[in-house]
């Protein structure tokens, strides 16, 4: 079995960068203040720190779900959703082996966006993070939309390779572009 690629420094240079464009962006697109963040928590991890259960053999990046609260608060009152951007880099990576024509940082930039998208739709009620099966397809393809109505007015280099890769997988099944 092959070892798992994890980001290196000089990758979490970038996805730091991409993270506050996308954060910034999205909130312009969805009019968000900067309270909707402290309603909304979320991290972004890479494979390094995620759990055994947030690991994917395909997928880009998912988000995870959980409770959260505050240690000194005891009260059912006090728990509140914090999501989990789960970046898996050995995907990452190995997509960008296998697409010379993709960079790290649009790709990035793309990533968390969509997975931004995903969160704030389930922090504003637009789709629940439990979907039925049926419906996460349809889910996905608005996500998918919505992420890339809110990149095209972007002028990143090596943005529209990414934008046409997730194109092209579209057209040919969404298994394969996993996010």
């Amino acid at each position: 079995m092959a070892k798992a690629q994890y980001f290196r420094q000089h990758h979490k240079e970038l996805l730091k960068e991409a993270t506050v464009i996308a954060e910034e962006v999205t909130s312009d697109f969805f009019k968000l203040t900067g309270s909707h963040w402290r309603r909304a928590r979320y991290d972004i991890l890479t494979l390094k720190d995620l759990r055994a259960e947030e690991i994917s053999s395909h997928a880009l990046a998912m988000v995870a779900k959980y409770n959260g609260r505050h240690q000194d608060r005891l009260l059912q009152s006090a728990v509140f959703d914090f999501y989990r951007v789960c970046l898996q880099d050995h995907n990452i990576l190995k997509t960008l082996k296998n697409c010379n024509d993709l960079s790290l940082f649009p790709l990035l930039l793309y990533i968390v966006t969509h997975e931004l998208v995903h969160i704030v739709r389930f922090s504003q009620f637009l789709a629940l993070f439990e979907t039925p099966e049926v419906g996460k397809m349809e889910e996905e393809k608005r996500v998918y939309r919505l992420t890339q109505q809110i990149l095209a007015p972007l002028k990143v280099r090596d943005l529209p390779p990414v934008i046409q890769y997730y194109n092209d997988n579209l057209q040919g099944g969404w298994q394969y572009a996993n996010l």
